[in-house]
């Protein structure tokens, strides 16, 4: 009991030592050294300790290097492991969908924005799907169209929506992409 004591008294004296006068700190690590190797896993976050397997033969811990490099064999496995992991997240992952809002500006205040909405409606891409359209007031009785839009981020680009709604270029102006979100 006394080299108990010798050694408590030693371990408060180094803490002392390094923490000065903070003694939440000095109880702080003594609770975590009294809690064991599970409970310490447990409480930083970390998966428990894995229960230790069949003791291994006295003589292949000499053999044993921690800084050893893996050899080919473990890394293919791990690299075919790591492949194997990304093939099934993306199988199991959706394609990405985007809702997105089109500020489309005529030349003047004399296009006909219901002829523009009919053309943009009448094209079709793989992938596009065409929403709730209104128009919205710019300035001395210039209107832009907006459009919301639902697209498929894998089949249909940003410059592919310009390139499709700039191609009408007796009634567009610019187009602008208002928002753009993910679903």
């Amino acid at each position: 009991r006394d080299r108990y004591q010798r050694r408590v008294h030693g371990d408060n004296e180094k803490l002392e030592e390094l923490f000065g006068g903070n003694q939440k700190v000095i109880e702080w690590i003594a609770r975590l050294g009294a809690l064991s190797a599970a409970e310490r896993a447990e409480l930083v976050g970390a998966a428990p300790a894995a229960p230790a397997k069949a003791a291994a033969p006295a003589g292949d811990d000499d053999d044993f290097d921690p800084f050893a490099e893996a050899d080919e064999e473990e890394v293919a496995a791990l690299e075919a492991r790591k492949k194997k992991q990304a093939e099934e997240a993306a199988a199991q992952k959706p394609g990405g969908k985007s809702l997105i809002v089109l500020d489309i500006k005529p030349w003047d205040d004399t296009t006909d924005l219901k002829e523009l909405e009919g053309l943009l409606r009448g094209k079709t891409l793989d992938g596009l799907t065409w929403g709730k359209s209104q128009l919205v007031d710019i300035a001395f009785g210039i209107k832009k169209l907006q459009f919301s839009i639902v697209i498929q981020d894998e089949k249909v680009s940003s410059d592919d929506l310009e390139d499709l709604v700039t191609g009408f270029s007796d009634h567009v102006q610019s187009m602008d992409i208002a928002a753009w979100n993910k679903l």
